[in-house]
């Protein structure tokens, strides 16, 4: 099933070099949150959910969860990563600083910059558990050889992450739209609270339940 498309907007201020960037970035941070909300939705949320996924599958929502707070590192970092790597461009939120006439827009590019310094604050340690473990192994963290472990990843880290990343995205947009983006507003038809209820409807009409009532 397509996702669906977030409503048109104009985009016309933003200059040519940049536009089709922020763009992208814009819509893969909106898609970011929608999974994080949904994330939450399941996992974050009230004991009554998490007692329906342990009755319903707990397995395969227990391997759900730590996969999906992995990838959500991992589309962290990739937007948050290096500018280029190899002699190749990255997509990345550093390209709005980057591809950004500074000369034009001076005041621009020096909030860019204090912006980019609470995203690296905040991504800093998400961006290690990325290397050493996600997407890396690192051997030495494998087996336990560092002093200080490498560890998973708390909701508060992602969430710090976001919020310096939102602020970030919306610095570029508001100088451009005079506007900014709810990105953790984001709302999508069938999210998971959509599974829980019919999760928790399959398990009020199953047989056994019909016959002991």
């Amino acid at each position: 099933m397509d996702e669906p498309q977030p409503p048109q907007l104009d985009y016309s201020r933003i200059p040519d070099s940049i536009r089709e960037i922020y763009e992208t970035i814009e819509n893969e941070l909106t898609w970011l949150h929608g999974r994080w909300i949904m994330y939450r939705q399941l996992f974050g949320g009230d004991s009554e959910t998490l007692t329906l996924l342990n009755q319903s599958a707990p397995t395969f929502f227990g391997m759900l969860q730590f996969l999906w707070l992995d990838y959500v590192v991992l589309e962290i970092c990739s937007l948050t990563d290096r500018p280029a790597t190899f002699g190749r461009e990255n997509l990345v939120l550093k390209q709005l600083y980057e591809k950004l006439d500074r000369r034009k827009y001076p005041d621009l590019g020096r909030e860019l910059i204090e912006r980019d310094r609470d995203v690296e604050k905040t991504c800093g340690r998400l961006r290690t558990i990325r290397n050493r473990r996600i997407a890396h192994r690192d051997q030495n963290a494998a087996l336990g050889a560092y002093q200080t472990p490498v560890l998973g990843v708390s909701r508060k880290d992602i969430d710090d992450a976001l919020e310096a990343i939102r602020a970030y995205v919306n610095t570029f947009r508001l100088a451009f739209m005079d506007s900014e983006m709810a990105f953790d507003q984001f709302e999508l038809n069938d999210d998971a609270m959509t599974l829980v209820e019919k999760l928790q409807f399959a398990l009020e009409n199953m047989p056994e339940k019909r016959e002991s009532s």
